[in-house]
């Protein structure tokens, strides 16, 4: 089933789920660059997974 969100494309559940581990993993990557001094890598995983879930569900 082909859907519209906020991502530009019309995209199946497959395909968000794809942008929603690629946007994880450069969120992982951004995170332990510049803030993993400041706060922990588990709040980092925390938010991702919230995103890819609401990538998933709203994207």
């Amino acid at each position: 089933m082909k859907k519209k969100g906020f991502i530009p494309i019309e995209t199946n559940w497959f395909d968000r789920l794809f942008i929603g581990v690629i946007s994880f993993v450069a969120l992982q990557l951004f995170w332990m660059r510049f803030l993993e001094n400041i706060l922990s890598i588990n709040f980092a995983i925390g938010i991702g997974i919230a995103w890819i879930i609401f990538v998933i569900w709203k994207g």
